[in-house]
C-alpha cells in the first residue's frame, strides 16, 4: 500500500501539492472533557446548537437581570435624592417651628395686656410645626433605612451580575471549543474518489515516467477534489472558505488503484485511478479557518491544559519525532533574568535543557527590560542568544523591596513603582458599564507593591502571631460556586478552601476586613504603612504600560494565566502557586487570573479575574463589585506599601 501525505496550500491561485513518503500514520488532534463550574459538562462536548440555545437563554436571563438591576439603581438614586430633599426640608421646618414659637410667645405677651386676646391660632400653628418636623424626621429615618437596604441589594446584585456574565462567557468558550471539535470531525473523513487524467508524454521522458506522472497527477487531482468537498460540506462552509487560500488542510493517501491506462496515437497517456483518502486539520488549522484563537485548538478539556503536538518543518503532524529530545541552550546579556519555555519558568540564564522536538515558545524577561520573545523549532541542538533592551517606559525604582519582620522573617516581596500617567478603564469599547468611561489618570507619588498575591504562608504567619480568627471561621464559612452561583459553605475557610493548597498558593476565603487586619499587623511589625492598592493604583501596575485587554496583548493566549479556559492545569480547578506564570513588565505576577484581588475604596471592588472566571472577565479593566465582608475561594489580595 502506498502511504503518502499531500500538503495542500493555495498560493496565488495555484495548488502546490508536495508529496512526502511516510512510514507511519497519525490521527487528528482531539479535545477531551472537563467539568466546569458554570455550565457543567459531564462528558464529551455538547453540540454547538445545544450550547447556542443555552447561550440564548443565558443572554435573555442576563438582559432581564440588567433591567432589574437598572430598576434597583433607579430606586436607589430616587431615594438618595428624596433623602437630600428631606434633609433640606428639615432645615426649613426647623426655621418654621422657631418662627411659630416666636409668634406664640408674642401672643402670650399680648394676652397679659389684653385678656381678650385670642391665641388659639398661634398655638395650633406651633403644634402643627412640631408635628411637621417630627414627621420629617421619621421620613428621614425610614429613607435612610431603605437606602441601607438598597445598598446591600445592589452589592448582592452586582455580584450576581458577574455570576451571570461569567456563566455567559463560559458558554461562549464552550461554543468555540465545540465549533473547533465539529470542524475537526468534519475534516476527519475517509473516502474513495475515482478520477481520470490525460497527459502529453514528453519526448525527454520514458513511457514509464509518463505513466508515473499521469498517475501522480490523477492522485493530486483526486486530493484537490476531496479537499474542496471537505470545505464545501462543512457546517461553517461560508466562513472557512474565506480562509481557504492559505489553508494547510491535509490529505493522506491511504491507497490507490489504477483502473485503466492507455496510450493514444498522438503520444498521450490517459489513466483512471481510484484513490482512498483521509482528511485532517493539523495543529491549529481549525482555529485559523474559524478565525479563533489557537488556544481553542490545543485545549485539552480532560486535563485543562495544552495538548502537546509535534510538527515537522512543513507543519505536517508526524510521529517520526515522537520521543526525540534535543538540547536547547539559552543565554542573555543580563544577569538575574528569568527564562520561560512554553509558559513554564526554568530559572535564569545560562540555561541548558532537553526538550522534545517541535515548536517551543521562548520568553526571557527582567523587570525594567522589554521581553525577548522567540519561537524555536527544535530539529537539532540549538543555542538562543538574547540581548535584552531597556524598556522605553521609565519604571524608575523597579528595585525589589522586602521588609524584615520580627524573628528575622521576611515580609512580602515588593517592587518599587514610579509615579506616572496612564489610560484607565475600558479602552477597547467592549467592557461592562462599570468599566466606563475610559479616561486618563495620573499616579502622583511612587509606591511599592507586592510582586504576587499574599500567600497562605504569609497569612499563616499573621494568624500565628495574633491568633486572629477570620470572618469565614467565626461566621458562616466561605462562598464557593455551586450550580453556577456563589453559596456559603460553613466548612470552607482559608485553611480549607475546597481544593488543595500549600504555603505558596494565594490565600483565599478572606474578606476585606480580614485583609485590613493583616495589613494593620504588617504595618505595626514593619513600622511602614501597608494598605490595599486603590483601583487606580492596581490598574496602573496591572497594565504595566499596556493599553490592551491583558498586559501582553488583546488575546488571553495559551497557558499565560490561571483562569477558566486559559489552558493551564489549574484552569477551573483551583488556584495555582505564585510565580507559576511569567510576570508583567513591572515584575508583578498574576495580575491576570489566579484570584480576584481586593482594592481600597468606598466600595469593595476586586480586580484581575480568577481561576474559575472566564478570560473576558480577567481583562485589566474589569471591576467585580462585592458586598462588604464577602469572602470566597476565588478572592484574595495584594499589598501596597507607601514610601
Amino acid at each position: 500500500m502506498v502511504n503518502l501525505w499531500l500538503n495542500i496550500r493555495n498560493r496565488s491561485g495555484k495548488i502546490n501539492m508536495r508529496l512526502a513518503l511516510l512510514a507511519l500514520t497519525v490521527g487528528c488532534i482531539s479535545v477531551g472533557s472537563q467539568t466546569f463550574a458554570f455550565e457543567s459538562v459531564s462528558s464529551g462536548y455538547n453540540s454547538v446548537e445545544s450550547l447556542e440555545l443555552q447561550l440564548s437563554d443565558k443572554e435573555a436571563e442576563y438582559s432581564a437581570f440588567i433591567n432589574t438591576l437598572n430598576s434597583l439603581n433607579e430606586q436607589f438614586n430616587a431615594e438618595t435624592e428624596k433623602l437630600a430633599l428631606l434633609r433640606s426640608r428639615g432645615d426649613e421646618l426647623k426655621k418654621a417651628r422657631a418662627l411659630a414659637l416666636l409668634n406664640m410667645n408674642e401672643q402670650y405677651e399680648a394676652l397679659v395686656d389684653n385678656p381678650e386676646q385670642d391665641i388659639a391660632q398661634a398655638q395650633t400653628a406651633y403644634r402643627q410645626a412640631i408635628q411637621n418636623q417630627k414627621q420629617n424626621k421619621d421620613d428621614i429615618k425610614n429613607t435612610v433605612s431603605l437606602i441601607t437596604s438598597l445598598k446591600k441589594q445592589l452589592a448582592d446584585a452586582n455580584l450576581q451580575r458577574f455570576t451571570l456574565a461569567n456563566a455567559r462567557e463560559a458558554l461562549v468558550e464552550e461554543i468555540r471549543i465545540s465549533r473547533v471539535k465539529r470542524l475537526q470531525k468534519e475534516f476527519d473523513k475517509q473516502d474513495q474518489i475515482q478520477t481520470s487524467q490525460s497527459v502529453a508524454c514528453d519526448a525527454q521522458e520514458t513511457l514509464k515516467q509518463c505513466i508515473t506522472r499521469s498517475n501522480q497527477l490523477a492522485k493530486q487531482k483526486a486530493s484537490k477534489q476531496f479537499v474542496d468537498g471537505l470545505f464545501a460540506d462543512a457546517t461553517e462552509s461560508n466562513k472557512i472558505s474565506q480562509n481557504k487560500d492559505n489553508s494547510a488542510a491535509q490529505v493522506r493517501l491511504l491507497n490507490h488503484k489504477v483502473e485503466s491506462g492507455e496510450f493514444s496515437g498522438q503520444g498521450n497517456y490517459s489513466t483512471t485511478v481510484t484513490v482512498e483518502l483521509q482528511g485532517s486539520l493539523p495543529n491549529a488549522e481549525a482555529c485559523k479557518l474559524l478565525e479563533l484563537s489557537t488556544r481553542y485548538c490545543t485545549y485539552d478539556k480532560e486535563h485543562a491544559q495544552i495538548a502537546p503536538v509535534n510538527v515537522d518543518a512543513g507543519n505536517t503532524i508526524t510521529l517520526n519525532d515522537e520521543g526525540v529530545m534535543y538540547e536547547l541552550t539559552i543565554r542573555s546579556d543580563q544577569y538575574d533574568d528569568e527564562v520561560f519555555i512554553d509558559g513554564v519558568s526554568y530559572g535564569s540564564t545560562k540555561l541548558s535543557v532537553m526538550l522534545s522536538a517541535g515548536l517551543h515558545d521562548i520568553v526571557i524577561t527582567k523587570p525594567g527590560y522589554l521581553d525577548h520573545q522567540e519561537q524555536v523549532r527544535l530539529n537539532k541542538n540549538k543555542t538562543v542568544k538574547a540581548e535584552l533592551v531597556k524598556s522605553a517606559i521609565n519604571f524608575a525604582n523597579g528595585e525589589p523591596v522586602q521588609d524584615i519582620l520580627p524573628g528575622d522573617e521576611l515580609g512580602p516581596e515588593l517592587i518599587g513603582v514610579p509615579a506616572g500617567r496612564f489610560q484607565m478603564g475600558d479602552l477597547k469599547g467592549a467592557g461592562l458599564s462599570n468599566e466606563k468611561p475610559a479616561r486618563g489618570e495620573e499616579i502622583l507619588r511612587p509606591f511599592a507593591i507586592a510582586q504576587h498575591q499574599i500567600t497562605v504562608g504569609d497569612f499563616k504567619r499573621f494568624v500565628k502571631a495574633t491568633n486572629y480568627v477570620t470572618e469565614a471561621e467565626s461566621e458562616n464559612g466561605c462562598a464557593a460556586f455551586i450550580d453556577g452561583k456563589p453559596a456559603y459553605n460553613s466548612v470552607l475557610n482559608w485553611r480549607n478552601p475546597g481544593f488543595k493548597q500549600d504555603d505558596e498558593h494565594p490565600v483565599v476565603c478572606v474578606s476585606d476586613n480580614d485583609a485590613k487586619a493583616y495589613l494593620a499587623w504588617l504595618t505595626k511589625q514593619t513600622d511602614r504603612t501597608y494598605r490595599l492598592p486603590t483601583e487606580k493604583e492596581w490598574e496602573y501596575v496591572a497594565r504595566a504600560g499596556s493599553v490592551d485587554n491583558y498586559w501582553w496583548g488583546s488575546d488571553i493566549g495559551n497557558g499565560r494565566a490561571n483562569c477558566a479556559y486559559c489552558g493551564s492545569k489549574w484552569s477551573n480547578v483551583s488556584t495555582s502557586p505564585i510565580k507559576s506564570f511569567r510576570p508583567n513588565r513591572l515584575g508583578l505576577y498574576d495580575t491576570v487570573g489566579n484570584v480576584w484581588e481586593l482594592t481600597n475604596g468606598e466600595k469593595v471592588v476586586a480586580r484581575g479575574g480568577s481561576w474559575n472566571f472566564a478570560p473576558k472577565l480577567a481583562r485589566t479593566s474589569v471591576r467585580l463589585e462585592l458586598a462588604p465582608g464577602f469572602r470566597s475561594n476565588y478572592v484574595g489580595f495584594r499589598v501596597l506599601r507607601e514610601n
